[in-house]
């Protein structure tokens, strides 16, 4: 599809379906390197990060259908950055409590962006959701990739989550940016 606005959901499902399928993958490599916890305590720690993410989806699916998946989004992108953000410093709580932040925030971010597919594009639902929901996979690939690397160059993850955090704001422009009341043009008489 050549419209901006089924590249925009699909950027906005690239961060948030793709950050849970990131996370979900490399948690436990993050923990294991970062705390030095055992692969057990890391995959019980990735399994409440994917529960919590889960569970959040189909509530992000009903807020969006009562106030809107903007409304959501306005929200969720703010959050996401503060925990990106947390996540950062590489100590157990506040880690912790970012990861977690971050499944609630992109969980609810899933079901919002797929209640706005069917009103952008009623007649073209199939097509933008598969593009979209492939957004999200290819969203899961490139940051584990991009927190290794940074983690090789640098010695440290604190870099990729600052990263995320900067895309995070980027999505945020976006949706402001998209959504930013307009000026009715003058009519000539």
């Amino acid at each position: 599809m050549s419209s901006p606005k089924s590249w925009i959901l699909s950027l906005y499902y690239f961060l948030t379906f793709g950050g849970f399928v990131a996370m979900a993958v490399y948690l436990p490599t993050l923990l294991t390197d970062l705390f030095g916890i055992s692969k057990t305590d890391a995959g019980l720690r990735t399994a409440g990060f994917v529960l919590v993410a889960t569970a959040a989806r189909p509530f992000g699916g009903v807020l969006a259908d009562k106030i809107g998946g903007t409304t959501i989004l306005k929200w969720v992108f703010p959050i996401t950055t503060c925990m990106a953000g947390l996540m950062a410093f590489s100590n157990v709580m506040p880690f912790t409590i970012g990861a977690l932040g971050m499944a609630a925030a992109i969980g609810l971010g899933n079901g919002a962006v797929f209640k706005l597919v069917p009103e952008y594009f009623p007649q073209s639902v199939g097509i933008v959701t598969g593009l979209v929901g492939a957004a999200g996979g290819l969203g899961g690939f490139f940051p584990p990739l991009l927190l290794g690397y940074i983690r090789q160059q640098t010695g440290s993850f604190s870099y990729g989550f600052v990263a995320l955090a900067m895309f995070t704001l980027v999505c945020w422009f976006v949706l402001y940016y998209n959504n930013r009341p307009r000026r009715p043009t003058p009519q000539l008489a």
